[in-house]
């Protein structure tokens, strides 16, 4: 299972579940590429994989009239339930006579509302990407409207950009895709501030060396020169 904090944090959330509904027997999240990422801490992995075969066989069957979203089925033992969320697939085994509205509160409020929130929270290491403090080199006139920045600067920033994306990828246990940087916010120690695109350092003298190549007339409108410091941060 992924022992990511997050997947630790639903399983203590899928664990009061429980706790709260007695009817509730085994409850686990899975991803669409049959992945476990996590269940009630009473559920042992073995329960979880012969569940999650059936499902996948059913899954197979269900493609020939338009996939598999949800389903109920009641057995002599118990019943059911599976619920697409998002990307994810939520399981329930519960009691035959289990309370309807119970399990429909689970699987369209309490869930989704946790998985909701675990997206938009952000430690406090992930919550922006690091602001970096380049040297200013000018770029004449007719040299574009765009900064340049080294790119393992940019690529440091990519990997960090959307904390958001990071949470959902330690959740999911998919990938995480990051998009591009394409503008940053330059700040002066004056406290002047400008938004601007950003390109790599097309000059290979100046690669490495910790500079943001910045055209002339923006410069004069920040009021900064060459060899000044100047605080950069991707814009999200």
């Amino acid at each position: 299972m992924n022992r990511e904090p997050y997947a630790i944090a639903l399983s203590n959330a899928m664990t009061e579940i429980k706790k709260a509904y007695p009817d509730i027997k085994n409850s686990f999240i899975f991803t669409k590429n049959g992945t476990i990422i996590t269940g009630d801490q009473e559920t042992d992995e073995k329960t979880m994989n012969n569940i999650l075969e059936s499902f996948e066989n059913l899954k197979e069957k269900a493609k020939a009239i338009g996939n598999l979203k949800s389903f109920n089925i009641t057995g002599k033992n118990g019943k059911l339930t599976l619920s697409k969320i998002k990307d994810m697939h939520l399981l329930l085994a519960t009691s035959k006579n289990a309370d309807k509205n119970h399990i429909y509160s689970i699987t369209h409020v309490i869930i989704p509302t946790i998985l909701k929130t675990l997206e938009s929270f952000a430690p406090t290491h992930l919550q922006s990407p690091s602001t970096k403090k380049l040297v200013v080199d000018t770029l004449r006139f007719f040299a574009g409207d765009s900064v340049q920045i080294d790119v393992e600067i940019l690529r440091d920033w990519t990997k960090n950009n959307d904390p958001r994306a990071r949470v959902k990828a330690a959740i999911t246990g998919e990938q995480n895709t990051q998009e591009s940087i394409n503008q940053v916010h330059i700040e002066t120690f004056g406290g002047n501030a400008a938004v601007c695109k950003v390109k790599e350092i097309n000059d290979q003298k100046l690669k490495g060396k910790n500079m943001i190549r910045i055209p002339e007339k923006l410069c004069k409108t920040l009021e900064i020169n060459k060899g000044d410091l100047v605080k950069v941060k991707p814009a999200l």
